[in-house]
């Protein structure tokens, strides 16, 4: 008998608690996530320590730090480095998202607003796939 597999976890870092609750209750309804919200952007990293997610939904325009501030700390912490990330913002817009094959400095980015069937798409695209490990 397989043991059950371990629920997905995704860290929503963005400084709108509206949208993370509402996207969090979105993830949590499909019962394949475990899903933690981070509004201040000073204690994201602290929370990608403990929670150690295998995906971070990051927005970029963010007060105090921005979500390329958190990727360059991130990136730089060898036990962190490996977790993927996906920029959630409205500083792209759809059509420089498809011009660029979604991928934008080398990271996948997912342009604001956009559903909850898009979003868990785009994740489930983006997660890293534990069997090619």
């Amino acid at each position: 008998m397989n043991a059950p597999s371990r629920k997905k976890r995704i860290l929503l870092v963005d400084d709108e608690p509206f949208l993370t609750s509402l996207l969090r209750m979105n993830l949590e309804d499909t019962d394949e996530y475990e899903v933690r919200e981070e509004n201040n952007s000073l204690n994201a990293l602290d929370v990608i320590k403990e929670f150690v997610p295998d995906l971070i939904l990051l927005d970029v325009m963010m007060p105090d730090l921005d979500g390329a501030d958190i990727l360059f700390r991130l990136k730089n912490d060898q036990r962190l480095k490996h977790i993927v990330v996906v920029f959630h913002t409205a500083t792209v817009s759809r059509t420089e998202l498809t011009s660029h094959g979604g991928i934008i400095s080398g990271y996948p980015f997912l342009p604001k607003p956009a559903s909850a069937d898009q979003i868990i798409a785009f994740i489930e695209a983006n997660l890293p796939n534990p069997l090619a490990n």
